[in-house]
């Protein structure tokens, strides 16, 4: 390592990689049974340990190469966290866990949206609303009609 590797992010790449090869060996224990759809029960973990090992290894790239900087050092730095954010982001995933049961998979999922981009700075509630709803919708149908996996409907039983 060079005096420009910054530790932290080749640590962190270490522990992705680690945690890629981990998930990437593990799947291997799983029964390969295929489904009608053709997608076996191995295919989403090799999918996720395989983005894992990716972003570990561009992440060590860049930090054997001085560092990932979205921005010179001194351009937007804070200091402080912002709890408003972290507030809007983790109630956005405390009302999806509790409404997915009762509302559905769809609403609960654009309402974790609308207050994730909240979070993020958006001020357009409807756009995100919008947006939230196309997109859920979208992997809603994808992994109940393409998949045949259950989603809990709620609400919007009759899709």
């Amino acid at each position: 390592m060079s005096a420009r590797t910054h530790l932290g992010e080749a640590a962190v790449s270490l522990g992705l990689l680690a945690i890629g090869a981990f998930v990437l060996i593990d799947t291997g224990s799983i029964p390969a049974a295929q489904t009608y759809s053709g997608v076996g029960p191995r295919f989403f973990p090799y999918l996720v340990g395989v983005g894992l090992a990716v972003c570990g290894a561009l992440l060590a790239w860049r930090a054997l190469a001085g560092g990932w900087r979205a921005m010179p050092p001194d351009e937007g730095v804070h200091d402080r966290p912002d709890w408003r954010a972290f507030a809007l982001v983790s109630a956005g995933v405390v009302v999806q866990m509790l409404a997915i049961g009762h509302a559905g998979f769809i609403i609960a999922g654009a309402l974790l949206f609308v207050l994730v981009a909240r979070g993020f700075g958006s001020r357009r509630l409807i756009l995100d609303g919008v947006i939230g709803v196309v997109l859920v919708s979208v992997a809603y149908l994808v992994f109940t009609r393409l998949l045949a996996l259950s989603l809990p409907a709620g609400w919007l039983s009759f899709l």
